[in-house]
């Protein structure tokens, strides 16, 4: 029969009773303090922001008027565009 390898572990005493070594648990490490924002990266930060703002009112809005043309019956095919080319 073969024989197990040697090995350089130590043995657990199971009969000790329970381990005090702490907990193993990984953890986040915490997070770092934000650093204060200059006033130039403030006053573009607001620009993005107000910037951004605008966008979205102004694509809500335009959703919100195609909805309500559409439950209305308008559609763009009502119209004709005529072109008169003079030269």
């Amino acid at each position: 029969m073969a024989q197990p390898l040697p090995s350089r572990k130590q043995a657990v005493d199971l009969a000790g009773g329970p381990r005090k070594l702490g907990s193993r648990i990984l953890r986040a490490p915490p997070p770092k303090p934000e650093k204060p924002l200059s006033k130039a990266e403030l006053r573009e930060r607001e620009a993005w922001v107000m910037t951004t703002g605008m966008l979205a009112v102004a694509v809500a809005l335009m959703v919100i008027l195609l909805a309500v043309a559409r439950w209305g019956g308008w559609t763009p095919a009502n119209y004709q565009v005529e072109i008169n080319e003079q030269a």
